[in-house]
């Protein structure tokens, strides 16, 4: 085992400023239709078996074409753009060159049980480059962001911090999980490059 790999999970902060970060907070917690969330395992997404013991999370898919407000398609095209920034940041810190593009941009709620247990964003339906988590808020206990090293039991938790950005390959050496929510609720964003 590499821990080396863990090397590879790059941790931005501050990635926006305070007055926007809080209005996106406000955005996340009034505006937002929120549905259970979707599972993909392997090869099989299931919509109508949601399966809770496995991903227990709400989930708003923000959208800039088709969106239902203007400020919807707002944050869709400007959080776009900070993921896309980053992970030009990304490349260039290991000197990647691949061409991306990112996709499916989400908005997550944890709330108090809410968790997802360890898995890896890549898969046969689910084909992606980079992974992304934005921590909107911090005023929750619980709700961990934590990966695994592969072939082991051994985990490295990312500290929680509103306003944190973190990139990391998609691929099977990355597995992560968020541990359930004791207190308050997690709010997140979530997206993935091709």
């Amino acid at each position: 085992m590499n821990s080396d790999l863990h090397n590879y999970i790059s941790v931005y902060d501050e990635k926006l400023p305070q007055e926007v970060l809080n209005n996106f907070k406000k955005f996340c917690k009034f505006n937002l239709n929120f549905s259970p969330g979707r599972i993909v395992l392997g090869s099989k997404e299931t919509n109508d078996n949601i399966d809770k013991n496995v991903r227990n999370v709400e989930v708003h898919y923000l959208k800039n074409i088709n969106a239902k407000t203007l400020t919807e398609c707002h944050w869709a095209n400007f959080l776009s753009f900070v993921f896309t920034k980053t992970i030009e940041e990304y490349q260039e810190k290991f000197s990647l060159k691949a061409i991306f593009k990112v996709m499916d941009i989400q908005i997550l709620k944890y709330q108090k049980g809410g968790h997802y247990k360890f898995h890896v964003d890549h898969g046969l339906k689910t084909p992606r480059t980079y992974s992304c988590i934005f921590f909107v808020n911090e005023d929750y206990e619980g709700g961990d962001l934590m990966f695994r090293y592969p072939g082991s039991d051994k985990t490295t938790k990312i500290e929680k911090k509103q306003n944190r950005l973190i990139v990391w390959p998609s691929d099977f050496l990355f597995p992560h999980t968020v541990t359930p929510v004791t207190e308050g609720e997690r709010y997140s964003v979530v997206a993935w490059a091709l």
